[in-house]
């Protein structure tokens, strides 16, 4: 079974959000090495999103990023 997590991603616009990161697979984006082209639920926008390391947030970003959710997977 994947492993699921709730991560801070930022999209190739600059928006941060919170997705769910799925390690070997992902149900809701197109998987490019390590990044994923899906919807920014900032934006309203497809585009290619990232991980982010929280360490490098300031706390009102990481505040940010935890208030917008993208689709959730069952």
């Amino acid at each position: 079974m994947f492993q699921r997590f709730d991560k801070v991603v930022r999209c190739s616009q600059g928006h941060l959000y919170t997705s769910t990161w799925m390690w070997g697979g992902s149900l809701k984006a197109l998987r490019l090495g390590n990044r994923r082209f899906q919807r920014c639920p900032v934006g309203h926008h497809w585009s290619m999103a990232r991980l982010v390391d929280p360490a490098t947030l300031s706390p009102q970003e990481c505040e940010a990023a935890a208030a917008i959710h993208d689709v959730r997977v069952p």
